[in-house]
């Protein structure tokens, strides 16, 4: 047995053992956490000296142009690593007070909720604007920022008797918006809801004792989604991978809000009011208003806090047009900051921790780093070029390889399984071809786009970026084509042996991603018009006023019907209601299926007809924190297996 084969042995089984023992160790332990992002680092330190001193070609001549390009490209990403894990390193627990603070809520503090609205629909906004008017605090005050001057806005805002404010102009998108309701509020404290969320009834008994610190000027909280993503829902997968943001909301911010560089994200935040108003209010000149003003605050002394909690829940990117114009308004937005006075560069205030952490370098690089690990092999294999050099066939499987699974293995153990490689690699890949214009666009021209709001509900429709699926479509037929004419006609880089085998792997492994990449562009029909929330309790109905209540178990529910086990020892009433919250809401059997447990059946209900305080009880029901959305239901590994498969088969 050669040495290099024991060495890979060995290494697999070291492998296997360290992921073994990271599942049983607190990814919370400073000790532990610490030890992990640094042999990370370490592992990436040992390859940047691998690749330094074994990989380069010995001249500077056309045919080594490109692993020189390639090198600067894969130093800028590790650079980007490096300041990412030294991030994840610390983090900060989730606290769990019981007592509110005296000197928070001395005299009962005012508390808003602004509901800043532009175009979304009344099947959007009832969620918001209900479930708002459910939070307990005494004395709270919703308003609903309409910049869309709506008249059926206001009479519905009456109804409910929450405050319709509108502006005589409409300068600077939502951070004018925000900003024009700031001049006549008379709050001590704002709770900002985008219009696509709903605030759950204990967000400001939850939030507001953070800000005993009398110089918090923000407390941020977790994004959450009660629909499936674009990943989850193309790919068919539902509840059983994490939704893409998950990764930032309950990692990345904590880990920020350690090195005091956390920041608001537009929504789901506690913002102290005189804090605002010290600094000029929300920032106007960044389409990200929200990062920019936080940079602002901290840079004139003020923190901003994190509350990982899930305390509202809202509506992910439904489409990927939607998808993309959200994260292109991130991409430019994060990158016009370098430009501007309270940016990561000319704000002289900022640490230089945080200072580094707002430097936008995942926007920057990440998308061109991506480029050239889709773009590359196919290249090298064609013209026989190379961007490795290496002297050691076994350098692929003992230095390459550990390293990709190191860094994987380990991010998957910090993010406790919310990040999953594949997948994440395959929307990396998609989002490279697309953001890497952004990403120029926003470096040349900083500040030339203008603020446009993410399409959700009713004004999403399937759609399917042709342009990108194309590229895909083409960056998968070369690959193919590639890896064949190499293997056939052996057309092996004259300056190293391994060179063949080594980039038919990296070309193998791109077309993995690429067939993913291929289902998720794809946008699939969204064939519910309500989501579901998991109820699991028994629940009254009455089949007429004066009928005596029996009581059923409701597996799930959502704003238009529910599903409850039915175990047909009598037949169900013709007329029947549902008891909730004390309204009767009328309900309409539609089908009986067979249950999952064996045991009855599942009867299947849509709502009838309801009452404006019927319809009330039932939103605030569903949507101010007490029941789990149903989109993050856990599903066997098999059934997510052959979902996937089966979407691969109906795009292809």
């Amino acid at each position: 047995m050669s040495s290099e084969f024991t060495s890979l042995l060995l290494l697999i089984a070291v492998l296997a053992l360290g992921a073994w023992c990271l599942r049983r160790i607190d990814t919370l332990d400073p000790f532990y956490r610490q030890s992990v992002c640094w042999t990370v680092l370490g592992t990436n330190g040992v390859y940047l000296i691998w690749r330094l001193n074994h990989t380069l070609p010995d001249t500077l001549e056309p045919h080594t142009l490109l692993a020189w390009v390639y090198l600067g490209i894969e130093l800028l990403a590790l650079m980007e690593a490096s300041l990412f894990w030294l991030c994840l390193s610390r983090t900060t627990e989730k606290a769990n007070p019981t007592v509110i603070h005296d000197q928070v809520l001395d005299g009962m503090k005012k508390v808003e909720i602004w509901i800043p609205t532009y175009q979304e629909p009344l099947e959007i906004l009832e969620k918001s604007i209900l479930a708002a008017k459910a939070v307990d605090h005494p004395g709270l005050k919703v308003r609903v920022l309409d910049d869309g001057g709506r008249d059926w806005l206001r009479a519905q805002c009456a109804a409910w008797g929450v405050e319709h404010v509108t502006r005589p102009e409409h300068k600077h998108a939502k951070a004018g918006n925000l900003n024009h309701a700031l001049a006549s509020s008379q709050a001590d404290f704002i709770v900002i809801m985008d219009a696509d969320f709903a605030v759950h009834h204990d967000f400001v008994r939850r939030v507001l004792p953070r800000f005993s610190d009398e110089r918090v000027a923000i407390v941020q909280t977790p994004q959450t989604f009660y629909n499936p993503d674009l990943v989850q829902q193309n790919l068919r997968l539902g509840g059983w991978v994490a939704d893409e943001q998950a990764l930032f909301f309950r990692d990345i911010q904590p880990a920020r809000d350690a090195w005091d560089a956390a920041f608001f994200c537009g929504s789901c935040a506690m913002l102290r009011a005189s804090a605002l108003r010290e600094v000029g209010g929300f920032a106007t000149d960044s389409i990200t208003e929200d990062l920019l003003t936080s940079m602002r605050l901290l840079g004139q002394g003020w923190s901003i806090r994190y509350l990982n909690e899930r305390l509202s829940i809202g509506l992910a990117a439904e489409s990927i047009d939607a998808f993309f114009l959200q994260r292109d308004r991130w991409s430019r937005g994060a990158i016009e900051t370098l430009f501007l006075p309270d940016g990561p560069i000319f704000n002289r205030q900022l640490s230089l921790m945080q200072r580094l952490l707002f430097m936008p370098l995942y926007w920057l690089i990440s998308p061109f780093f991506h480029l050239a690990v889709m773009l590359l092999p196919v290249i090298c294999l064609l013209t026989g070029m190379d961007i490795m050099f290496m002297e050691d066939p076994a350098d692929v499987a003992l230095v390459v390889m550990p390293t990709v699974l190191i860094n994987l293995l380990c991010l998957t153990w910090i993010s406790r399984g919310r990040f999953s490689p594949v997948i994440s690699m395959a929307l990396t890949m998609l989002m490279a071809v697309r953001m890497s214009y952004s990403a120029l666009s926003g470096l040349i021209k900083p500040g030339s786009v203008a603020f446009k709001v993410t399409p959700k509900g009713s004004q999403t429709r399937a759609s399917s970026d042709r342009l990108l699926f194309n590229i895909m479509m083409g960056l998968t037929l070369a690959t193919i084509a590639a890896i064949v004419y190499a293997g056939w006609a052996s057309h092996t880089p004259d300056n190293s042996a391994v060179a063949l085998p080594w980039l038919i792997f990296l070309g193998l492994f791109n077309l993995l991603h690429f067939l993913i990449a291929l289902v998720i562009v794809e946008d699939k029909p969204r064939l519910r018009s309500e989501e579901r929330f998991r109820i699991e309790q028994s629940l009254a109905l009455i089949s007429g006023p004066d009928s005596e209540p029996f009581k059923v178990h409701v597996l799930d529910m959502s704003a238009s019907g529910l599903r409850f086990r039915w175990a047909g020892q009598r037949p169900l009433p013709e007329h029947v209601q549902l008891l909730l919250d004390g309204h009767a809401l009328p309900l309409v059997p539609l089908a009986l299926r067979p249950s999952s447990t064996g045991v009855g059946e599942d009867m299947v209900c849509q709502f009838g007809e309801l009452q404006t305080p019927q319809r009330i009880a039932l939103i605030q029901y569903l949507f101010s924190g007490r029941h789990d959305p149903l989109v993050q239901e856990p599903s066997g590994l098999r059934q997510a297996l052959k979902r996937a498969a089966k979407s691969v088969l109906e795009t292809n």
